[in-house]
């Protein structure tokens, strides 16, 4: 636990609190001890001054005061009090046992000081306890011998009051250590569990779980980042699902055409099609289904390098017009086979595209191989092309069956076929449409389409016009 993220908060908590209480007590205890230092040390010398004021009238006519008066105004000011000359002799009174000059004056500077009429003032230890005191000397003017008052009082029980203040509020930190860890608990956990949610569906993800997800989706950063995650699991398994459905595809559009040929390759080898003409009937099919074979490897080849952005697209000028001329040719025979007139309409005047020409060509074959495909006998296909803003839009329209509101939204998908059966019989692999709006799009294109059931269909591209 101590490795995860919720025992370094916890942990990190902790030792926050400890060293924040632990500097705080040390705090507390320093300003306290200074607090009531101070306090001593301002009572000492408005005591100090007071006591300079009675002893003055007497020392300035050269009179000693008495121990009896010392003691006296020692009882008065609660403090042990004598008189220094400024060659540091006690003419008067008497300083306390352990009394020593030195250890007050630590210059010579500051006894000059004071005889010069700034009072001074020490912090010191006393011997019997460890409470501090306090030693204030206050000079006493127009003396005949430069003299000076000092009192000296030890600070009782303010060490012992710091530690019970400190004390307390040791205890007082304690109490709010154990909710503040209590909370940390709480905040780390809240913090983590969400975190580990998404750990544990990462994991399950990766075992093949597809279906996987986290239910942390809050409206913080790791709230986010699951829904980041659930968006991520759902395009991958979207993306798995297409993988199995196109090795499915692949294996079914491949399969119908082995299965025949080797059937028919069987039937020859075994002598069962023994007249000439049935043979060449055999051989035929044969033929077609390899084309048909060779065709879906080929489409295949190109929707890889599509989708991996491999394929080599060169665009160059192209006059459209003159493109159609050069490609027309190409349907005549499959026009002819169903009796189909097809109906063109390319203005002379329209301005060059940027277009592949073997993509064009491409792109044209598959549309006009569908329109072929599904068109009715005898009827009339239209090619049109017309100019729009910054493209040139190319049309193609058929009198076919149409296609379903339903349908339409997955007709460029891999593999999809509106009628399959229809569609396998007369040759389609699935794949054209699909590579179709792959090549209009590599070549700064869109493409639409747009149909009615039982009225047709009117498939209409676009290629970006080159500028001059």
């Amino acid at each position: 636990m101590m490795r995860s993220i919720f025992g370094k908060l916890l942990i990190s908590h902790i030792v926050v609190i400890m060293i924040s209480s632990l500097a705080l007590s040390l705090l507390m205890s320093y300003l306290v001890r200074g607090h009531f230092i101070d306090n001593k040390r301002r009572e000492l010398l408005q005591k100090g001054e007071a006591t300079v004021i009675l002893l003055s009238p007497s020392l300035y006519n050269g009179r000693l005061p008495s121990d009896i008066t010392m003691n006296v105004m020692s009882n008065l000011a609660g403090a042990t009090i004598w008189l220094m000359d400024e060659q540091g002799s006690i003419i008067a009174g008497a300083p306390p046992e352990h009394w020593d000059r030195g250890g007050f004056f630590e210059t010579d500077l500051e006894m000059m000081e004071l005889f010069n009429g700034t009072p001074q003032s020490w912090v010191s230890e006393t011997r019997k306890n460890r409470d501090p005191a306090i030693v204030v000397a206050v000079p006493i003017p127009d003396t005949i011998v430069p003299t000076a008052l000092f009192l000296y009082a030890p600070i009782l029980g303010v060490n012992r009051s710091a530690e019970g203040l400190v004390r307390l509020m040791f205890y007082s930190l304690l109490v709010g250590a154990f909710i503040s860890v209590g909370l940390g608990y709480i905040t780390s956990r809240n913090l983590t569990r969400p975190i580990a949610d998404i750990s544990r569906a990462a994991r399950n993800f990766a075992k093949g779980d597809f279906n996987s997800r986290t239910t942390a989706t809050g409206n913080d950063e790791i709230g986010g980042l699951g829904r980041t995650f659930n968006s991520m699991a759902a395009s991958l398994a979207r993306a798995e699902q297409n993988r199995r459905d196109f090795l499915a595809n692949v294996s079914h559009e491949l399969k119908t055409p082995v299965a025949s040929i080797q059937a028919l390759a069987e039937t020859i080898l075994d002598g069962l099609a023994a007249k000439p003409a049935q043979q060449e009937r055999y051989l035929q099919t044969i033929v077609g289904e390899s084309n048909r074979i060779n065709r879906l490897i080929r489409e295949l080849l190109d929707m890889a390098q599509l989708e991996a952005g491999e394929l080599s697209i060169v665009r160059q000028k192209l006059d459209i017009r003159e493109f159609w001329e050069q490609e027309q040719d190409k349907y005549v025979s499959l026009l002819a086979a169903k009796a189909l007139s097809l109906e063109v309409d390319i203005p002379a005047d329209l301005s060059p595209v940027w277009a592949d020409p073997d993509r064009l060509s491409q792109v044209l074959s598959n549309l006009l191989s569908n329109a072929i495909r599904y068109a009715p006998k005898q009827s009339t296909l239209t090619l049109t092309a017309r100019s729009v803003p910054q493209f040139l839009s190319i049309a193609l329209t058929d009198r076919g069956p149409g296609i379903a509101p339903a349908d339409l939204p997955h007709i460029w998908e891999r593999f999809y076929r509106v009628d399959s059966a229809r569609a396998r019989d007369s040759g389609g692999t699935g794949l054209g449409l699909s590579i179709t709006k792959k090549l209009v799009e590599a070549m700064g294109g869109s493409i639409a389409v747009h149909s009615v059931v039982n009225e047709g269909s009117t498939f209409s591209f676009t290629l970006p016009v080159a500028s001059e």
